[in-house]
């Protein structure tokens, strides 16, 4: 890590390309952050994927832009094509993303026929990218080699965005930016109720609104959601205007928590185990407002990068809580628009079931995306069963003749064998496309003459 620093410190006129998802977002901010740190001249451009057209795209782009590329939350995957387009570059990757077989080596520096690119992933050093630290992560650790550790609560978003908790807390390295972000007064954890909202929806609406999981005859309703509140004997409203979650007493949080799993224990017993774990709290930020919890920041940043703004993610990640704000608030209301909507597609017209796994084809009925989100959901909202995995499909918005695919699978599963990275490559390489990912969610774009045949390869897996 020390050399990967200290060969980025020695370059400049950087081009620096990035997901668009919470934890590219985040990645890309870290970054940048460094970037400026280190008095760099920089540009960034993130992207909804990286295959071989839009790699040709960007190298076409930054022929005289910049002398240096930077990858983050992406690139470990696509060496070879980088390699093959960016000749007259000095390139640098930062991944988390399983590299190419041939490239998950134990040097840092790979040598292809065209250049040398920094390469620097956690499968290289053993460590499992999947779950154990997110792309934000590994940015942080290449800025806090370099000295630059003031957004380290940033990683923790970032690994939250990208599921890494989805065990209850977040394990492996990302214990390690814990403990810095614990150390510099920024972060602090807790055992707590894990619903979206704790920190900035009135109760009812952190109950009515619940989309991961769906809570039975409350969610959609506020109604419902005041009238479960008022049964258990807590007002939803106080002389100072409404009470948010992290409002209530120890006792209160007690009763609406015990009464909460009851609730998902006669429906979804995984609901009810994942109701509680480990809730990462933002000190820097504003008390009863979205940005203090991990998870509500993380959300924000993915709506921005998926309704294709994701300057606003990058701004607010460097501090920004103004204009950039503001805008984010109206984009992350569309974006969760997107979603119910979404999801009320998924109950109206139902998933097909096959002997491995569950699929839909909204085709245009959601967006490409956001289909990745809603088909890993669909395990609490529509409560479908854990030992199969759920694949979803939407039209390309950029190619009439492509299909996105998005996998989406459960730890259980992941476990038993299953990997969705692996299973997306191997499509591809059937059917036609690009596609890859970690082995709990991955993606591709297929053409869609081949999604048949695709499905086909998918149902192969033994589980």
């Amino acid at each position: 890590m020390k050399n990967f620093g200290k060969i980025l410190n020695d370059n400049n006129d950087f081009l620096l390309v990035s997901h668009h998802d919470a934890d590219g977002v985040a990645s890309c901010a870290i970054i940048i952050d460094l970037l400026k740190f280190l008095g760099k001249n920089y540009e960034f451009k993130i992207l909804r994927q990286l295959d071989s057209a839009i790699i040709k795209t960007i190298s076409a782009e930054s022929k005289s832009k910049c002398k240096s590329v930077i990858f983050t939350d992406m690139g470990s995957g696509q060496i070879e094509l980088i390699s093959e387009n960016f000749s007259d570059k000095k390139i640098f990757i930062i991944d988390h993303h399983l590299p190419q077989q041939e490239y998950l080596k134990t040097e840092i520096e790979i040598k292809t026929e065209n250049l040398k690119i920094e390469h620097v992933n956690p499968h290289i050093f053993g460590i499992d990218g999947a779950f154990e630290v997110s792309g934000s992560g590994m940015c942080y650790f290449v800025a806090r080699e370099l000295g630059r550790k003031n957004l380290v609560d940033i990683a923790i978003v970032g690994a939250v965005g990208d599921m890494q908790d989805s065990s209850g807390k977040l394990i492996g390295v990302n214990r390690e930016i814990l403990k810095d972000g614990i150390k510099e007064g920024v972060i602090k954890f807790k055992k707590d109720i894990r619903l979206f909202g704790r920190e900035s929806r009135p109760l009812p609406y952190m109950l009515a609104y619940a989309t991961d999981p769906f809570i039975p005859n409350i969610s959609g309703s506020e109604n419902s959601a005041a009238d479960f509140l008022l049964s258990l004997g807590i007002k939803p409203r106080n002389d100072d205007g409404w009470v948010n979650y992290v409002d209530l007493k120890f006792e209160e949080r007690q009763k609406l928590i015990s009464a909460l799993y009851v609730r998902f224990l006669n429906v979804s017993p995984y609901a009810a185990k994942s109701l509680v774990g480990e809730v990462y709290t933002l000190l820097k930020e504003k008390k009863r407002t979205l940005l203090r919890d991990a998870k509500e920041f993380a959300t924000l940043l993915n709506s921005c990068g998926r309704q294709k703004m994701p300057e606003i993610g990058i701004h607010i990640c460097l501090g920004d809580r103004d204009e950039m704000f503001k805008n984010a608030l109206s984009v992350l209301e569309a974006h969760r628009l997107m979603i119910r909507r979404g999801i009320e597609y998924l109950k109206i017209n139902g998933l097909k079931e096959s002997k491995k796994f569950y699929y839909f084809d909204a085709k245009g009925a959601i967006d490409e995306n956001v289909v990745g989100i809603i088909a890993g959901m669909s395990y609490s909202s529509l409560n479908l069963n854990r030992d199969k995995f759920i694949v979803g499909l939407a039209d390309d918005s950029e190619d009439s003749t492509m299909k996105k695919v998005s996998a989406r699978a459960n730890l259980d599963i992941v476990k038993k064998g299953v990997n969705l990275g692996d299973l997306m490559r191997e499509g591809c390489w059937i059917v036609g496309g690009e596609g890859g990912g970690h082995s709990i969610a991955a993606g591709a774009r297929i053409p869609k003459e081949g999604v048949g045949k695709f499905l086909e390869i998918l149902g192969g897996v033994e589980i």
